[in-house]
């Protein structure tokens, strides 16, 4: 798959994507993906939040990041992955 040249996304654009990348993760997907990029919550803060393992953080941050790379590079995000 050839990547998009990043450069050219607006600000604009990128909300969208990530709007549409959050809708294809789970609700702790999303919440992992947000608190740690944008909070500098720790692995072991949020695996305490939610119950789980810091290994399953990291996976789930791991799923995470993925579905917005894909969203973030496709050329039609909503259309490419619709079983995401």
């Amino acid at each position: 798959m050839r990547q998009r040249d990043l450069s050219k996304v607006t600000v604009a654009d990128a909300e969208r994507r990530m709007i549409i990348a959050l809708g294809k993760m789970t609700a702790r997907q999303g919440d992992i993906f947000l608190s740690v990029r944008f909070d500098d919550a720790t692995y072991g803060e949020l695996a305490e939040r939610h119950g789980i393992t810091v290994d399953q953080v990291t996976d789930d941050f791991t799923s995470a990041l993925i579905m917005w790379s894909r969203c973030l590079h496709a050329r039609l995000p909503r259309l490419v992955w619709p079983w995401l």
